[in-house]
Formats: structure tokens, C-alpha cells, sequence
């Protein structure tokens, strides 16, 4: 997956603005309600880092990774505040960051991965938390990833195409502002509440995303997450 993100990385800056416009305010919100107001953040999967300096700009210390290093690369060419770990980086560092962040945020990367990815993510997100500290996980909403069209992206049909809401599928997606294609895989609602179960994590609050004054079903869910030991 981190290889198919190196080469999206070529393509554009940033992958949309209209993702940032239906997310980002809901994201927000949910980390003036759950998180203290300044202390230390850690961005996990930041692509080009728009997030992890927007959280920063709010007054955190913010540090971030992602797998795919062009992606890195450009995040620490284009802004200063937030510090960015390649993926080498990371795993050198983890250690050392073990429980220092008083939140602890990953957007749209969950549903990208497959199965055994999702468990090593979701375990360096509870490593890099303070105990207690709310973890925010967004994701592309199962109850509308499985329809053909949302705000911010088309799902490809094939002849194969016949998706159905409570099994798992792979897809393609192509982004309305600049084209891009990527891959996702769809996985009902209940995959993910039992996958944070397996992991530990309690959910203390469940968001969708913004429709814009759309009739568009909304393209994100975002879930605020602690530790059970918390």
C-alpha cells in the first residue's frame, strides 16, 4: 500500500481539498471536546502533512509518520512546525515515543490497509497514547463507501460490481477534484466496532463527516477512541 502512496505522492500536493472541507471541521470538533486544549500530538499516517500542521497550528507539539516516504518528503519540505517521520524513522523511534501524546490522530488509513496492517496500526496508536488520552480514527463510512458515487470521490465499477453492505470487498476510487485512483476496501460497520474491541479501545464517541448542503450521503466516519485501561 505504501507503494501505490509513493506514486500518488508524484501526482498531486495534496490529494483534495474538498476531503479537508467535509472532514476537517468535524475533526475538530471532536478534539476541542476530547482533548486538552494544547499539549502533544501525533498525526499517524499524515500524507502530506495538511492535518498534522493544521493540529499543530491549534497549539500542539505535533509530530507525525506516514509509509510513504514521498509523501514525507514533501510534508518536511513544506512546513517547518510539525516534525515528520519516514517510515525508517518511526520504527527507530517508537520507543522513545512511547506514551507521550495527550492525542492521537489517523485519517483515512485504516480503511486502506489490509487486516494484519490494521492490527500493527492500531497497536502503535495505543503505544504512542498517554493512558487515557482519546485517539481519533477516521475512515471511509461502510455505510456509504459501498454506493457508486460520494462528495468527494467515485467508486469504479467493473463487470465484477456487485457490492453488498455487509461483506468485505477491495475497490477502486477515483477523486472528483484531480483524478487520482486509489484503492480501498469496504468493511461493514461491525467489522470495525469488533476490530477496536480485539484492540482494547473503547469508543467514546462516533461522527460522520459534513455533506456540504448535499443530499449525498456522507463519505467519513470519524471515532474517538481510548484505551480501556484508561
Amino acid at each position: 500500500m505504501a507503494n501505490e502512496w509513493n506514486t500518488l505522492s508524484k501526482k498531486a500536493p495534496k490529494i483534495q481539498d474538498a476531503k479537508n472541507r467535509v472532514l476537517n471541521e468535524k475533526l475538530f470538533s471532536l478534539i476541542k471536546k476530547y482533548a486538552p486544549k494544547s499539549g502533544t500530538a501525533f498525526d499517524y499516517g499524515c500524507g502530506w502533512g495538511e492535518f498534522a500542521d493544521a493540529v499543530s497550528q491549534k497549539g500542539y507539539a505535533t509530530e507525525a509518520f506516514d509509509e510513504a516516504d514521498g509523501m514525507v518528503a514533501q510534508a518536511k519540505s513544506q512546513y517547518t512546525k510539525p516534525r515528520f517521520y519516514t517510515n525508517t524513522e518511526f520504527v527507530k523511534k517508537l520507543p522513545t515515543l512511547a506514551g507521550k501524546f495527550d492525542l492521537v490522530t489517523s485519517n483515512l488509513v485504516l480503511c486502506i490497509l489490509k487486516k494484519k496492517d490494521q492490527d500493527v496500526m492500531l497497536e502503535n496508536l495505543k503505544i504512542l497514547a498517554k493512558d487515557g488520552a482519546p485517539i481519533i480514527v477516521s475512515l471511509c463510512n461502510p455505510c456509504s463507501d459501498y454506493l457508486t458515487v460520494g462528495i468527494v470521490t467515485k467508486r469504479i465499477r467493473s463487470h465484477v460490481w456487485n457490492p453488498k453492505y455487509d461483506k468485505e470487498f477491495k475497490y477502486k476510487k477515483i477523486v472528483h477534484e484531480n483524478g487520482i485512483e486509489f484503492t480501498d476496501y469496504h468493511r461493514p460497520l461491525s467489522y470495525y466496532i469488533q476490530l477496536f474491541k480485539k484492540h482494547g479501545l473503547q469508543i467514546l464517541d462516533i461522527a460522520e463527516s459534513e455533506v456540504l448542503d448535499t443530499q449525498a450521503h456522507p463519505d467519513f466516519i470519524a471515532f474517538v477512541l481510548k484505551t480501556k485501561e484508561g
